[in-house]
């Protein structure tokens, strides 16, 4: 069984780690360079057009086999999209949850400096909705 991770970011050895505790997977496949440039770079303006995601979709459907999962994560429409598609066809897609933590400094010249840790807690199934 493999996982297939679509995501704008390679996974953390903590992610890995619970993949391969928690769902026995065999390999992680990540998407082809040309096909994580077009999911780390859906277009911000203008309205959604559903050929952003059909070389994607062309390349997943020749890839998955009965059994294997997902996981997917970028811009907020493609990820619906690609989701809804991926269920239709009986996929198990997954997402990650983490926690922020924030810690505020406050500077000499009165400024504050925020910075925002985000750890991953675990990976969560998609419901159905």
């Amino acid at each position: 069984m493999k996982m297939f991770v679509i995501l704008s970011h390679k996974l953390s050895e903590i992610q890995i780690q619970e993949i391969n505790q928690r769902f026995k997977i065999d390999d992680i496949v990540y998407l082809p360079d040309s096909l994580q440039k077009i999911w780390s770079n859906i277009p911000a303006s203008g309205e959604w057009q559903e050929d952003f995601l059909r070389e994607i979709k062309n390349w997943l459907s020749k890839q998955l086999k009965k059994g294997d999962k997902l996981i997917v994560q970028g811009e907020f429409g493609a990820t619906f999209c690609l989701v809804q598609w991926l269920k239709k066809r009986g996929y198990v897609v997954y997402y990650a949850t983490t926690e922020r933590k924030v810690i505020e400094e406050q500077l000499k010249d009165g400024t504050i400096r925020t910075n925002r840790i985000f750890q991953h807690v675990n990976f969560r199934e998609y419901p159905a909705g």
